[in-house]
């Protein structure tokens, strides 16, 4: 799966990425200041105090050994610290708040990045069948719980290199990598399959619920406005026969 052009956006040249890197930069950084202090403490005793060299290198590599590894440890740090933070801004920019999938404008992203690709994408778009009665009858604390349950779902059937989103309200989708249009659907059959069979209560009495899903193979160079509108229409045939159901845009 392509990655989204404003997932790096923000890096910068240089900057640390892990603790790894923190201890690595001290460790590099470390022994060139000790280089340097050294080298300048040579050629300062070989003018003013050639018997003094010896002494003065020891003393020179401890105080630099020490001084200066505090000192670039804590800049790494700094620098380490800065890149999380930007991180976690980044991601909740790209992130859906309620269930940590994609959400829409980062999926898109995506999209559109796929249609320039030449490797075999399938777009398939999900919506809960009945959702606003769930939310009539049971609450809106039970509705949310609904809309978790079901992304954990599609993170665990739609694994990488697949993307999935949540696009709104009850509605999911996601950016298929099958060999063929056969195995995705397969893949979002199976996908139904086990939404029709979970229990997503809250602690109460079993409360099952379906999904009806559109799919459509993304054609290089498309208008993903377009595919995504026909996505949408197979879909809603999908629910016109009854909801729980796959159906490929025609």
């Amino acid at each position: 799966m392509p990655n989204s052009p404003s997932r790096n956006r923000w890096r910068v040249r240089g900057e640390i990425t892990s603790r790894r890197e923190v201890f690595q930069r001290t460790i590099v950084t470390t022994l060139l200041v000790i280089v340097a202090a050294d080298l300048i403490d040579l050629c300062i005793n070989l003018i003013y105090a050639p018997f003094q060299i010896v002494r003065s290198a020891i003393q020179t590599t401890l105080i630099a050994s020490v001084l200066g590894s505090s000192v670039i440890y804590i800049m790494a740090m700094g620098n380490y610290k800065l890149y999380q933070m930007k991180s976690h801004l980044a991601n909740l920019n790209r992130l859906d708040p309620h269930t940590g999938l994609l959400n829409r404008r980062a999926f898109i992203e995506l999209a559109e990045t796929a249609l320039a690709s030449a490797r075999p994408h399938v777009l398939m778009l999900a919506d809960v069948d009945a959702f606003k009665r769930i939310n009539d009858i049971y609450g809106h604390p039970t509705g949310d719980h609904v809309i978790v349950t079901l992304a954990r779902l599609m993170r665990s059937v739609f694994g990488p290199p697949c993307e999935v989103a949540r696009m709104g309200g009850e509605e999911f989708s996601a950016l298929l990598v099958p060999a063929t249009l056969e195995e995705a659907v397969r893949l979002a059959e199976a996908f139904v399959r086990q939404v029709a069979v979970a229990d997503f209560s809250m602690n109460g009495p079993p409360l099952h619920v379906s999904v009806s899903v559109g799919l459509i193979p993304i054609a290089r160079g498309a208008s993903f406005a377009d595919i995504y509108a026909r996505a949408d229409q197979a879909m809603y045939r999908a629910k016109a026969d009854g909801g729980n159901r796959v159906k490929v845009a025609s």
